[in-house]
């Protein structure tokens, strides 16, 4: 049996390679790289720079910098608090709620407040075509923070691109309890074919609109390849995501070949009721796009 199962594993890899699908070589994605400036704003004599990964604010999960210091000099100001409040009004003046650090924290380097945002921008993206769109949205970003006990305010308008690379992606969704939920992934940026450490935050809309994250529930995962050549064909070894101690939602998905994958979920509360998702069926099932959990995320490597 084991042979068999074998054979079949070589016969798709030999269908799935960069030639045989319609991504090409598009498959080439990189990895956003350290913090960099993005915008800096120059108020009360002082200079504050804005840091994401890469230089720059995409759909999905962003790690996010302050950095403050006086404006002629440079010199590092003794700053105590930075406070964080990301907003976008629509046309119509309906504002957008998402994920984000209120209260930065500097406990690694107490010249650099870090946090992160998590950005929906309007999503006209598709994994099949692996191409980023150019689509951009305009965000509102307010900082106030405390220097020798006096608060400063400053505020800077940003843009936010669509995402450049699938396995970073992120959705949004109405859980069966009737709240929104988000969920980013935030790792492998660069999966491997290969048992990868997958990590997501999960955040849950509160009453008053914002969003917290969601404590101890539990992220049932089957990763599936769809593809009509694919058979829907599953992976031994995965890992459901649990939290960790920091916050987000740990697991391993195992890619046994690179290509077009989904995330199948299956999102449970802690009383493991289950809020989204559906369960997929075991059946190979060739020349035919596989089925797909009510809950998931593509990805393409």
């Amino acid at each position: 049996m084991k042979n068999i199962y074998f054979l079949i594993l070589i016969a798709l890899a030999a269908s799935c390679t960069v030639e045989k699908t319609p991504f090409g070589n598009r498959l080439n994605f990189v990895s956003r790289g350290a913090l960099q400036e993005v915008a800096q704003v120059k108020k009360n004599e002082h200079l504050i720079s804005i840091e994401s990964s890469g230089g720059e604010f995409l759909r999905g999960y962003n790690a996010l910098a302050v950095k403050i210091t006086t404006a002629n000099t440079f010199e590092k100001l003794n700053v105590e608090k930075v406070t964080l409040s990301v907003t976008r009004t629509d046309a119509k003046g309906k504002p957008s709620y998402i994920p984000y650090s209120k209260v930065l924290d500097n406990s690694e380097d107490s010249r650099i407040f870090k946090g992160f945002v998590v950005f929906d921008t309007p999503k006209k993206y598709s994994v099949l075509n692996a191409t980023h769109t150019g689509i951009k949205t305009p965000w509102h970003l307010s900082l106030t923070y405390t220097i020798e006990g006096r608060e400063y305010q400053a505020e800077k308008e940003i843009t936010v691109w669509d995402t450049r690379n699938p396995n970073l992606n992120m959705t949004q969704f109405q859980g069966r309890d009737g709240k929104k939920y988000m969920i980013a992934l935030t790792a492998p940026e660069i999966p491997k074919v290969a048992l990868n450490d997958l990590s997501a935050g999960i955040w849950v809309q509160q009453p008053d609109s914002t969003y917290t994250v969601a404590n101890n529930y539990l992220l049932e995962l089957d990763p599936r390849m769809p593809g009509e050549d694919m058979g829907n064909h599953s992976s031994p070894d995965n890992q459901d995501l649990t939290q960790g101690a920091d916050g987000f939602y740990h697991g391993k998905v195992n890619y046994t070949m690179s290509g077009y994958w989904t995330l199948n979920f299956i999102l449970k509360d802690t009383q493991k009721r289950v809020i989204k998702g559906t369960e997929v069926p075991n059946t190979v099932k060739m020349g035919v796009f596989g089925e797909q959990s009510e809950l998931h995320i593509d990805i393409l490597f």
